[in-house]
């Protein structure tokens, strides 16, 4: 019997000094799961302020996961890309097809060659500038097939690109008339209209001069620029030009919008109707001297 007591007290006395070491053990994985959920409470009170950029470990769950985040900001970016349509009017044979051909690629054509003319239709190029992505749609079909009304009232454009050859005299009649029907349809007040003097690099045939071109396209209100197709003069120029054109429209028309906006709730108001008169007053003084000075320039409106 003693024997037995001793060993009965033996064994309670051993389970008492290995009971420590399980309590520690437990002990240690709470203090882990309280550090854990600490950092986890901690990682999204962060993200959640925008404090942090960095990936959670534990997205998908409480924090929500980035995967999503990345696709959305990918399609985002690609509806951010704005498309524009140009439309390109003129004569038969002024190099119309030969400037889109251009604007498609860097290689010189130098040619004027009536075979071009397999090539009309849409065409669309991705124009890079300002970091602003744009795409746009360059459309170009006979004279003799689609009248001007017809290009307008079908494709809607941003922008008019009137195309003569400075050897033609001819084409730029037909030019003039076609610059006629937008002012009168008050398409040059509202649209991008560029008047093209194409096939400079023909000197010696030159029957129009420089100051006609400019001329007319100061009393239409719309842009002049120079070029040569053959041998690609300011093709670049014209591209970026257009572009640039139908950017400063957009913006012009989003300023009086809000303008707008802002007069109509001051209307009636003497001060607002003295600031008008002002700036109707100060624009026509001003509109007559700078058209010839500014339309040349593709970068200002």
């Amino acid at each position: 019997m003693p024997r037995q007591g001793l060993s009965r007290r033996k064994k309670i006395s051993e389970s008492y000094k290995t009971t420590p070491n399980v309590f520690s053990v437990f002990q240690a994985i709470q203090n882990a799961l309280l550090a854990l959920s600490n950092s986890r409470r901690s990682l999204c009170a962060r993200r959640a302020s925008g404090l942090s950029g960095e990936r959670s470990p534990f997205e998908g769950s409480c924090c929500g996961s980035s995967y999503n985040n990345v696709s959305s900001d990918t399609a985002s970016q690609e509806e951010q890309v704005n498309k524009f349509r140009v439309v390109l009017l003129g004569d038969s044979g002024v190099g119309k097809t030969a400037l889109v051909s251009q604007f498609m690629t860097s290689e010189y054509i130098h040619t004027y060659d009536a075979s071009l003319d397999d090539e009309f239709g849409e065409k669309s190029v991705s124009v890079s500038m300002e970091d602003e992505e744009s795409e746009m749609v360059f459309i170009d079909h006979p004279a003799s097939e689609m009248s001007v009304e017809n290009s307008l009232s079908t494709y809607e454009p941003h922008a008019c690109v009137v195309v003569y050859s400075i050897t033609c005299k001819d084409s730029f009649r037909a030019a003039e008339d076609i610059l006629n029907y937008l002012w009168r349809e008050r398409y040059t007040q509202d649209k991008s209209v560029i008047l093209v003097a194409n096939k400079v690099d023909l000197a010696r045939s030159r029957v129009i001069s420089t100051n006609d071109g400019k001329a007319l396209a100061a009393s239409r209100d719309c842009k002049y620029i120079e070029t040569s197709s053959g041998i690609q003069h300011n093709v670049d120029e014209l591209l970026v030009g257009v572009l640039k054109q139908i950017r400063l429209r957009a913006s012009r028309d989003r300023k009086r919008q809000r303008r707008g906006s802002t007069s109509s709730r001051l209307h009636g108001s003497r001060t607002s109707l003295s600031l008008n008169i002002a700036r109707e007053i100060l624009h026509k003084i001003c509109l007559n001297d700078s058209k010839s000075k500014s339309c040349e320039n593709l970068h200002v409106l």
